[in-house]
């Protein structure tokens, strides 16, 4: 008897994570959005308060606290002709596992655009990828409104309903 409670229990909880475990992956979309908005407002400052290149943005997101599962750390600080900013950009975006085509569109698309244009194009690009991001926010933040709560309640339904099949 107590060996089939103690799996019925195991059931319940092995349901419940696994609802809340895609419950939080739909959370991590979200989390992205509001990242990366954050990355573009440091680019975006830096130059239109400074003017700054590519490597003092590097510089200065070194610096910050951005969690976007990539390390900042890779990307050159200083020009070097041996290094291309725009490669190092691009191959640790493509770096990440478990990246969406729509975030590393928009991440490979920001790479390409920072230190290409002049300070007008770059602001104009900057905004054109926040729209983006913003859209993408909406989307995001809507699937996880509505398909998290559900993912929940259905781990731990599903893991209930084993749960009480087994006891």
């Amino acid at each position: 008897m107590w060996i089939r409670l103690s799996a019925g229990l195991l059931f319940i909880l092995g349901g419940m994570f696994c609802g809340f475990n895609m419950a939080d992956k739909l959370k991590q979309g979200v989390v992205f959005c509001t990242e990366a908005e954050k990355l573009l407002n440091i680019c975006e400052s830096e130059i239109r308060s400074n003017n700054s290149d590519v490597y003092s943005i590097v510089r200065r997101l070194k610096k910050e606290n951005i969690n976007m599962r990539i390390s900042f750390e890779r990307l050159p600080e200083c020009y070097s002709p041996e290094v291309d900013f725009h490669q190092q950009w691009n191959s640790s975006f493509r770096s990440i596992s478990g990246i969406d085509a729509d975030e590393l569109d928009i991440m490979l698309s920001l790479g390409s655009m920072l230190g290409t244009t002049d300070t007008e194009g770059q602001l104009k690009g900057i905004s054109h990828i926040r729209a983006k991001v913003e859209q993408l926010y909406r989307k995001r933040q809507s699937e996880y409104d509505k398909k998290g709560r559900l993912y929940r309640s259905i781990g731990v339904l599903s893991g209930a309903a084993v749960g009480v099949m087994i006891i």
